[in-house]
């Protein structure tokens, strides 16, 4: 095989690698050692505060109507019950923040490369690029409601894509709320 086709093939690899882990969602999960999280049944959500606007973080109405029913779906097939009233007992509490950042991400690119035919001819040239991007996070809460604090906390991150139609924004929130709430309750020991 000549060295052009192998740098071909070594090129397609790594562009193929690049293009996959660029819409991917990281996921991650945080908890309370000490609590544990079996028998609970019942739920309600809280209210979105100012300081949360404050604070920097994005609040819409379709998207809050999103991320409700996709929360609200999942943990209700897994056998949770939402209770709305303030006045009923529940087992916690449910809260989200979504937020967005911009980043910057540096990939070296090559350019160009050659080779000639004597033993001593290869040379490829690389090129530095500098993209900007926006990264949303979508964090849920699992709060104690006595003590209202954090008992559970999941979060995704991706970049954002501006070009979606709603009913693709609406996929892309259930798939980031099923894999946050794929770590809860966690697993006891």
């Amino acid at each position: 095989m000549s060295v052009v086709n192998r740098l071909r093939r070594y090129a397609v690899v790594i562009l193929a690698v690049v293009l996959s882990g660029c819409t991917s969602q990281k996921v991650d999960w945080d908890y309370d050692t000490e609590r544990s999280l079996t028998g609970l049944t019942t739920y309600r959500w809280i209210e979105p505060t100012q300081d949360s606007q404050k604070l920097g973080y994005q609040f819409e109405a379709l998207m809050d109507q999103r991320v409700h029913n996709a929360v609200d779906g999942v943990l209700q097939t897994r056998g949770f019950q939402r209770v709305d009233s303030d006045k009923t007992e529940v087992d916690f509490l449910v809260n989200y923040i979504a937020g967005q950042k911009t980043r910057r991400e540096e990939r070296q690119v090559t350019t160009s490369f050659g080779y000639g035919f004597s033993p001593w001819g290869l040379g490829v040239s690389t090129d530095s690029r500098v993209q900007e991007y926006e990264e949303g996070s979508l964090i849920i809460d699992i709060i104690d409601p006595e003590t209202k604090q954090v008992v559970w906390r999941g979060r995704s991150r991706a970049r954002i894509q501006e070009d979606l139609s709603p009913e693709q924004r609406t996929v892309r929130i259930n798939e980031a709320v099923a894999k946050i709430l794929e770590g809860f309750p966690r697993p006891e020991k």
